[in-house]
């Protein structure tokens, strides 16, 4: 319970710095502003005249937070120069420039409120007078939320030096590798066992080289047995 005292008396504490109430009321001009114009575009298309009245209620509180917005920045201005006029000097030109750029810009506030407020006055849905304010109202609301934006982006890209002006090496996006199919692996025949070879290993000896001794060679032997007699013929 101590914390959470102490968290809301360091933002009360906050509320009083100039720079932390433009820092917190410049996101809540656009938004504010475009959902008011969405709930009056969602109230024309349902014929909703109490939707129709809050919206109109939303983009006048909106529109009228300019006010303070623009006098809590013009605080906050000087500070912010001591504080980034040697660290930082374009900074602090791009700053002042979105601020003369608000204050450019207070008329197209300043109307919106009239014209939102004339609204809520006469209403939407009683006659074309209304009908007309409550188209207007949504049209300058639209051109009100584009120019807050802008400002917006600017003094983002002032605080964020990266925001998408420079290219960092993260942004270059290297090509992923081609995927290869591995090579199908070779089948190997198998190699046939070596046939035996009918010729002989060493080379014939000529028939010329060779010397036969033919007194070494035995006569042939006629087999022995007893003798046939010749057969008579029978008379």
């Amino acid at each position: 319970m101590s914390e959470f005292i102490l968290q809301i008396e360091k933002l009360f504490s906050a509320f009083s710095d100039p720079e932390y109430r433009y820092l917190l009321l410049e996101p809540l001009i656009f938004y504010g502003i475009l959902i008011g114009v969405g709930m009056l575009i969602t109230g024309f298309f349902m014929k909703a005249p109490k939707l129709q009245m809050a919206a109109l209620i939303v983009v006048g509180i909106t529109a009228f937070s300019h006010i303070p917005y623009k006098e809590a920045r013009l605080a906050a201005q000087p500070r912010m120069e001591q504080v980034y006029k040697i660290s930082s000097p374009s900074r602090v030109r791009s700053f002042n420039e979105t601020t003369k750029g608000w204050i450019a810009t207070s008329w197209k506030f300043r109307l919106l409120i009239i014209v939102t407020g004339i609204a809520i006055l006469f209403g939407v849905n009683r006659n074309r007078f209304g009908m007309a304010l409550g188209i207007a109202t949504a049209l300058l609301g639209l051109l009100v939320a584009k120019d807050a934006i802008w400002f917006h982006y600017q003094d983002a890209i002032a605080y964020h030096p990266n925001l998408k002006q420079h290219v960092a090496p993260i942004d270059q996006k290297t090509p992923a590798p081609k995927r290869t199919r591995a090579p199908a692996p070779v089948q190997q025949k198998p190699i046939a066992p070596a046939s035996r070879s009918t010729q002989p290993l060493s080379a014939p000896v000529p028939s010329s080289a060779v010397r036969i001794d033919r007194s070494s060679i035995p006569p042939p032997q006629v087999p022995i047995g007893p003798k046939k007699r010749p057969i008579k013929p029978l008379r």
